[in-house]
């Protein structure tokens, strides 16, 4: 079995404008071992530095609503497009259903897709403990 898409959710006790800040402010983002680096806008680079401030990851933003959505591509080390990451930030009363969809540009094996769910489950749940505080 192969496949080309992840997803998954998970439920925040914590407004959408919190949540969002988790991503958006590296005060917060650093209680997540790192930090986002953009400008936030559609075309510029996106990327993940480490606690040592080397670059783990890089991409591009493909759209953006602030609060509502954030879509961006990752590339693979050859600078080609590894995939499309894809948040949605659903708030009902001062709860948030963060919606997290990857998009593979090759189909991934079952061990890939075990290993990118595990990704998956802790990096969302670092974002719920972060915006839970």
């Amino acid at each position: 079995m192969s496949t080309t898409v992840l997803e998954k959710t998970i439920e925040i006790n914590a407004p959408v404008s919190k949540v969002w800040r988790v991503f958006t402010d590296p005060v917060l983002t650093r209680h997540m071992g790192g930090e986002y680096v953009s400008d936030w806008k559609v075309g510029s680079s996106f990327g993940w530095k480490g606690p040592d401030g080397k670059m783990l990851t890089n991409g591009r933003i493909i759209e953006i609503i602030p609060e509502q959505l954030l879509q961006h591509e990752l590339f693979n080390s050859v600078g080609s497009i590894h995939s499309v990451i894809t948040y949605e930030f659903v708030g009902k009363d001062q709860a948030t259903a963060l919606q997290a969809r990857e998009e593979f540009a090759a189909p991934i094996t079952e061990e890939e897709y075990a290993d990118a769910m595990d990704g998956w489950e802790a990096a969302l749940l670092a974002v719920k403990e972060t915006a839970e505080k």
